[in-house]
């Protein structure tokens, strides 16, 4: 029986062998065991700044929207129809300025059953159709009866805030000198004086 190493022509016994470059000792990387010291994975650093950009992008887009819509009161208050008021006249005013001392007359005295009945008819409708004609000639005058109006309608609503009676008052009180301010402003003696 011949010999394997016999068996194979002479000239391919010569040709070089190729070096096995993938099983080659020199070539092969020792991995280092994973070494864990509280680093996160690259995947959750980018999810992190891409979640803290979205609530940037959100906040900016809630932000101006916010900011766009302005007060409240950049138009005037709408006039209640179908409700019993006094007329936008001398009289009116005059009648309006009675109301409002009745009113910080019943909160004084922490009487806010009394005060709701009062104020939640003619003054508070008075308020409404007034304040669009006190802003057209005298805007700023306008708009700081119409916050007035607002703060104080939002506060006598929400009395179980912690807001007190001599609280309400004084803001009726503010109300009521700029009604005063917005008769003289419509050309109507000032009510009260």
């Amino acid at each position: 029986m011949p010999h394997p190493v016999a068996a194979i022509p002479l000239q391919q016994q010569r040709q070089p062998l190729l070096p096995n470059v993938l099983f080659s000792s020199r070539r092969r990387y020792r991995r280092q065991p994973a070494q864990y010291q509280g680093r996160l994975p690259d995947w959750v650093w980018g999810a992190g700044l891409g979640f803290i950009v979205l609530i940037f992008v959100v906040g900016f887009f809630l932000f101006s929207r916010l900011s766009a819509s302005g007060s409240t009161c950049d138009s005037p208050l709408k006039p209640l129809v179908g409700v019993a008021t006094q007329s936008n006249d001398a009289a009116g005013f005059k009648q309006e300025d009675v109301d409002l001392n009745r009113l910080v007359t019943f909160l004084q005295q922490g009487d806010v059953n009394g005060a709701n009945t009062i104020f939640y008819g003619a003054p508070h409708n008075f308020m409404h159709t007034a304040e669009p004609e006190i802003r057209a000639k005298n805007e700023d005058l306008g708009k700081k009866l119409c916050e007035s109006v607002i703060k104080f309608e939002t506060d006598f609503d929400t009395t179980q805030s912690g807001i007190t009676t001599g609280q309400l008052s004084n803001e009726v009180i503010v109300i009521r000198d700029y009604l005063r301010d917005g008769a003289v402003a419509l050309g109507f003696p000032r009510p009260g004086d």
